[in-house]
Formats: C-alpha cells, structure tokens, sequence
C-alpha cells in the first residue's frame, strides 16, 4: 500500500507542475493515515494549538488548527517522508527546527480559510539566492528555502506551495533580526598569575606563592596533569592540590601551591605546565623566575661593598657631587665614613657602624642635591647594597 501511496502522489505532483490539477488536501490526508497506520506521524485539527520542540518520525499533517515549531522539533525522514503539511485553515509558525523533506502548503477545498504559514528568521534564500529584505511571501513551487532562525541556527527546506490556475497560496516571512549561534558549552581554564617571579631567596631557604586555577568556561574542566619543566638543579616543586586527573565545574577554583627553594647561587626559571581538556588552550604554560642567593656575613658585606666603590669610582660610574677639589673630598667623605663601619663591624660594634652606613644611605639617596656625596649610575645600586647592610646589622 505504501508503494501504490507514493506511486500516486509522485504522479500527481508531477501533473501539478504542468499547472494540472492536484489532489485536495483531505484526500491525501485519508490516502496517508490509512496507508501509514503504523508510522509515528502526528496529525492535528479541529482548532488544537501545539508546540513542538521533538522529534517526529514521519510527516507532520495540520488542518484548522495552530502548530508552532521551535528550536529542537526535527520531522525526521521515514521510509520517503518527512514533509509537513499545511492544509485548509492551518496556521504554522516556524521559529526553529529542522523538516527533513518537504513543506507543502495546500488546500482541502471545503471553504476553510486557506493556510497560514510563517517562518521567522533573516538571510533569507531561495535556491541559493538571497530574497530581498522588503518580501513578505513568497510562492515557491519545489525550491529550497533557506536563511536563519531567530537564535541564529541555519536551516534549509523544500517549500512546495498549491497552486490551480490564477489561484496560489504563499508562504509568509516573518524577517528578525537574528543573533549568533549558541556556542556549545565548553571549559576555559584560567590561572591567577601568568607568570611567577620569587625574587630573591637565599640558598636552603624558600618561598611558596599560590597560583589559583579555575573554570570560567560553561562546561566541566578537566586538568589532566601538571609539570615543572626546569634546569637540571630542581629548584622549583608543587603542592597543595589534589590527585589528577582534577574535575572543575563552571566557576570552581583550585589552588597550586609554587615552591622556589634555590640550591645554588644565580638567577634561574622554569615552567609550570598544565595539560587540560581546554579546547582553545590544552596546553597552559606558567613562567617560573628566581635567584638564589648566599648571605654574606656582615664583614663580607661591607668589603663588598667599598670595593664596589672603588671599582665604581675607576670606570666613572660614580663621581662626586660638585666640581673640582670639592667632588673629590665628597668621595673621600664618603669612603672613611665605610671604612669607620667596616673598622666597628670588626669589633662587633654593629649599632655605631649602623649609624655610619645611615650616613651614607642619606648621602647617596639622590633627593638632596647638592648635599649628596655621590653621583652617577653606580649611585642606586651602592645605597642598595648599604641599605641591605643595615637591614642584616638589625638582626645581630
């Protein structure tokens, strides 16, 4: 039965093309539902409204009555058929969805008001070509309309519209103004820090800073492991978080505990690598700085320091202030002012040399020219070196 069915509608339609006469709406309605008993196909009249947002396996028949298909109803090719039929007194709004075969826009013939049906969206096209914004209806005859849907999604469906004659029905567009597709839900994973400087810490000691890593995306992240990449002399280590792989949902945060313990003395770095199911970012990369240092006894420090000076004072980085006789006696000032530090370090007498270096820290902080003994660009790293001097004199 199914084949003689679609035997005769396929004639039918041919004849109708040639501006033949096509079979009444309520005909095929009989012809369908007594040949198609078995298949899932969805019927509606007698003044029902229905919202469709599902899956219809078959075709979809609508006759004086109000269907509204949305974004999720699908009418899914069976067999041969997944059309959806506009008869006598149908009215059907299209916001979304998807109809496999075709849209039939017919008549029943039997003084019911003739179909209505609108599809809302914009980038309208017929055929691959673009339907002029001012159009309101058209009569399409076995062509394919195509465009988007209210919330951005594309769809593309033949439209067949019935016509004998001078007499021809119309599908209504509906134009909006269309946003962008949803996007699917995904992760995105963020760091706190993009890059770790630990400064300077002294050999055997440490510092630990905590880098959080969250999900800002829509979707479950999943962190599937992370790693140091580093110089041979392990320097930097991990803690505080939990056994991989680790799941975060939207929002939810988890913090990394960064360790820089230095083993040596001198500047290194090192990468934290974070591998995930990020689709723009599987791979996140964090820069690991820092410099390990060796304290120097406060002896040590203040040699240090007056051969800075004079190593300073020989390739011209460090002058005196004023001209003449007068820069060199500022210099001279201010190298028997170190050496009194350095002769009452030696004897343990940290609180006098303390009140030298001050001194000195004054003299050469650049905010009282021409009262300065120094100048020069050697000037801000010697206070530096005075100024840590005195930091250590505290603690002895």
């Amino acid at each position: 039965m199914q084949q003689e069915l679609l035997s005769v509608w396929g004639m039918y339609h041919e004849d109708t093309t040639n501006h033949s006469y096509r079979p009444a709406g309520a005909l095929l309605a009989v012809m369908l539902s007594s040949a198609l008993v078995c298949r899932a196909d969805e019927v509606y009249t007698g003044g029902v409204t229905v919202d469709i947002d599902y899956e219809i396996l078959g075709y979809l028949w609508i006759e004086e009555a109000t269907v509204n298909l949305y974004p999720g109803a699908h009418i899914v090719n069976d067999y041969y058929m997944g059309d959806v039929f506009a008869a006598s007194g149908a009215v059907l709004n299209i916001h979304g969805g998807q109809i496999d075969s075709m849209l039939i826009i017919t008549t029943a013939m039997n003084e019911l008001p003739d179909a209505m049906v609108t599809v809302y969206g914009t980038e309208f096209a017929v055929d691959g070509v673009p339907v002029d914004p001012e159009t309101a209806e058209l009569f399409l005859t076995n062509q394919i309309l195509s465009g988007r849907y209210e919330d951005g999604s594309e769809f593309a469906f033949r439209v067949d519209c019935y016509y004998e004659t001078a007499f021809f029905l119309t599908l209504r567009l509906n134009w909006v103004d269309a946003g962008p597709p949803e996007p699917d839900p995904e992760p995105d994973i963020r760091v706190s820090l993009p890059e770790v400087n630990f400064g300077q810490v002294e050999v055997d000691a440490f510092r630990e800073i905590l880098v959080t890593a969250s999900n800002a995306g829509t979707a479950p992240l999943t962190i599937y492991s992370l790693a140091l990449e580093q110089e041979p002399a392990l320097q930097f280590y991990t803690t505080a978080l939990a056994q991989f792989p680790l799941s975060l949902d939207p929002n939810q945060t988890a913090e990394i505990g960064l360790l820089f313990a230095p083993a040596i003395e001198g500047q290194t770095a090192g990468t934290l690598v974070l591998l995930s199911d990020d689709p723009d970012e599987e791979r996140l990369e964090i820069a690991l700085a820092g410099e390990g240092f060796i304290r120097l006894t406060p002896t040590e420090q203040i040699a240090v320091i007056l051969e800075f000076v004079q190593e300073s004072i020989d390739n011209g980085t460090l002058q005196g202030v004023c001209r003449g006789p007068f820069a060199a006696w500022n210099l001279q000032a201010l190298r028997h002012t170190l050496w009194t530090a350095q002769y009452l370090i030696g004897r343990d007498q940290y609180k006098g040399a303390a009140q030298m270096l001050k001194l000195v820290q004054m003299k050469t902080d650049s905010r009282w020219k021409p009262g300065d003994w120094a100048t020069g660009p050697a000037t801000a790293e010697l206070n530096e070196k005075v100024s840590a001097l005195i930091e250590d004199l505290k603690t002895q």
